[in-house]
């Protein structure tokens, strides 16, 4: 049976300008799935004699590399138009993937959307400044390690299916990654689904994951379905606490 996952294709945004500043918030995920939208809700704030944007990124739950990709590109077009687009207050979410795909050196953050707004105190760093505070272990966010009790495996019979259902849809993957950078998770996972241990199944979705974080993907449909339906299988939202 195929359990599809319903993908809410796009983040809330809320904008609001002001001294010729626009400040736009973004409240949930910022992934492969909103990208396409998200894109396009951007673009519009900018304007000619009007690209200056800050983005407010403390209530953005989940980040990976595609939807990094839509900040890229509207911060190009801001400053095409003479502007400019700054991060405010960004997520632990956001910021571990800043960090993995090396875009802290090109998008500018501040910890605050005032701030952001003001130019002050940016934690925009040289490639000299970035590479010296890592070495310090000064970098504004915090590098996410695994401590305490071991993970629990996640339910071995979602995990099969939403494996299975990503790769039924492998050509739409590789026809996305043209740089054939996921080839070897998919053939990881191929291999796993395959054979019988659930942790080594386990352990390829979660190398496919990791390479979300670090490799933009072209926006398909099926992709961005299937890598949802395998993140919330294997990250599910935290369940609420009953009084």
């Amino acid at each position: 049976m195929n359990h599809a996952t319903t993908v809410d294709p796009t983040p809330r945004l809320s904008a609001r300008t002001t001294g010729g500043i626009t400040v736009a918030e973004l409240v949930g995920d910022l992934d492969i799935a909103s990208a396409p939208d998200l894109r396009e809700q951007l673009l519009g704030l900018l304007r000619p004699g009007s690209g200056r944007l800050v983005i407010d990124l403390s209530k953005v739950s989940f980040c990976d590399a595609s939807g990094l990709a839509v900040l890229v590109s509207t911060a190009r077009r801001a400053r095409l138009l003479g502007g400019f687009l700054r991060l405010a207050a960004v997520s632990p979410q956001v910021g571990r993937v800043l960090q993995l795909t090396g875009l802290q050196r090109s998008l500018a953050s501040f910890p605050t959307v005032q701030a952001a707004a003001t130019g002050l105190r940016a934690t925009q760093h040289t490639k000299e400044g970035a590479a010296g505070r890592l070495a310090a272990g000064a970098y504004p966010w915090p590098v996410i390690r695994h401590t305490g009790p071991a993970r629990v495996l996640s339910d071995a019979g979602e995990l099969r299916e939403a494996v299975a259902d990503l790769l039924t849809s492998s050509d739409a993957w590789r026809n996305a990654d043209p740089g054939r950078r996921f080839t070897p998770a998919l053939r990881a996972m191929a291999r796993a689904r395959d054979g019988t241990d659930d942790i080594a199944l386990e352990k390829a979705a979660r190398f496919l994951l990791s390479a979300l974080a670090r490799h933009p993907l072209t926006h398909s449909p099926a992709v961005a379905a299937t890598a949802t339906r395998l993140r919330r299988v294997l990250n599910p939202a935290p369940r609420p606490v009953r009084a």
